[in-house]
């Protein structure tokens, strides 16, 4: 897609909203990590607000892998789609450097030589990353997959027993074995190949009443389950913190149609959001770093737990900023070396070929 103007004009606005949403979604979840929610016990208004959030929140990962499955759908086996993983690594591996030089400097030696390099190959820095990399060397298997059932209806029973064996387990203690839980990024990621192909509408004033209904029984839940005590993450929460739970599934597909489709007209909003859209996953990456800078100050001022709540909107927003600003930054510098690599690439090949480059040119003036 060319950029500047037609960017803006061609570009699906509600989908640059899903992802600007999941990635501030992600830094509010990180809240509750930092901000000691889960070392206080579950009682009080405060208590109870702040696990209404978490489970909403939570969604930002499911609503990251949709996206996924809805723009990777149309990917076929190739060196292309491989090269595409490139631009990940290399921001997992730089920015990750950057978070142990930021944690060594406020915590002061927390990461050895040793303890990076183990960080870095095991994901640890960043487990989504390891996630969407491995799916990413699936997906043009995946899609054959998909490609190859007969029609709509075959893909709807696809991702109904995806989601039987898959998200079910944490409410219902036996309905496939455990291990079947694993698989539920594939419920994510043909759910979203579904909405790009069928693209569903919903009432989003249901959509939207379902949803807080939902967030309400799992808040409820926490409290019922922790029965005065701290949270418990074994609540719906077997694997990866409850991203295959069903309640999570279904709110996670209901935001992501509610946002999807929304027609925004205004220009600045479309470009603004275009802008933190094309660099969520680097926001993603360096929040780690953000957090670590924001909570750092806060925590000297703020005691931890509740007392956080009302400190909230700040915190996030302040995370999320320095994020994007850091995110804009290494994406222009990302570029620019890119470019130069690349164009040193086609320059030793011109080189070495002069005839290939003159008929690449003539091709280009006749396809204009």
């Amino acid at each position: 897609m060319s950029e500047g103007n037609q960017a803006t004009k061609e570009r699906i606005a509600g989908l640059d909203l899903v992802r600007v949403v999941a990635a501030f979604f992600v830094i509010s979840v990180h809240f509750y990590l930092n901000c000691g929610y889960y070392n206080v016990k579950l009682a009080g208004t405060e208590a109870f607000i702040m696990t209404y959030g978490r489970w909403l929140f939570l969604t930002c990962v499911p609503l990251y892998m949709i996206l996924t499955g809805y723009f990777k759908l149309n990917k076929t086996f190739g060196k292309e789609h491989y090269r595409s993983l490139i631009p990940i690594l290399v921001a997992y591996l730089v920015i990750s450097v950057m978070k142990v030089m930021a944690a060594n400097h406020i915590y002061g030696s927390v990461y050895t030589a040793e303890d990076t390099v183990r960080s870095l190959l095991n994901y640890q820095m960043a487990w989504y990353v390891g996630m969407y990399v491995s799916l990413m060397l699936l997906i043009p298997f995946l899609n054959t997959m998909w490609h190859a059932l007969e029609g709509k209806k075959q893909k709807q029973v696809l991702i109904l027993s995806l989601v039987f064996i898959s998200t079910l387990y944490p409410i219902v203690k036996y309905v496939a074995p455990s291990y079947w839980q694993m698989l539920y990024p594939f419920v994510y990621y043909f759910v979203g190949a579904y909405i790009r192909e069928y693209q569903p509408k919903i009432k989003k004033w249901l959509g939207i009443l379902i949803l807080l209904l939902i967030v309400l029984a799992e808040s409820i839940g926490s409290f019922v389950d922790s029965n005065g005590s701290n949270f418990k993450w074994t609540f719906l929460g077997s694997v990866d913190n409850g991203y295959n739970a069903i309640s999570v599934v279904v709110c996670a597909v209901i935001i992501f149609l509610c946002l999807y489709d929304v027609d925004i007209k205004n220009g600045f909003i479309k470009k603004f959001l275009m802008q933190i859209s094309k660099v969520s996953f680097e926001i993603y990456l360096f929040a780690g770093i953000s957090d670590a800078y924001v909570y750092y100050f806060a925590k000297q001022r703020v005691p931890e737990g509740t007392a956080f709540l009302p400190y909230f909107l700040p915190v996030v927003l302040a995370s999320f900023i320095g994020a994007a600003v850091a995110s804009l930054i290494y994406r222009k510098l990302y570029d620019l070396a890119a470019g130069f690599v690349k164009d040193r690439i086609e320059r030793r090949k011109e080189a070495k070929n002069p005839e290939a480059g003159n008929e690449e040119a003539e091709n280009e003036e006749v396809g204009n």
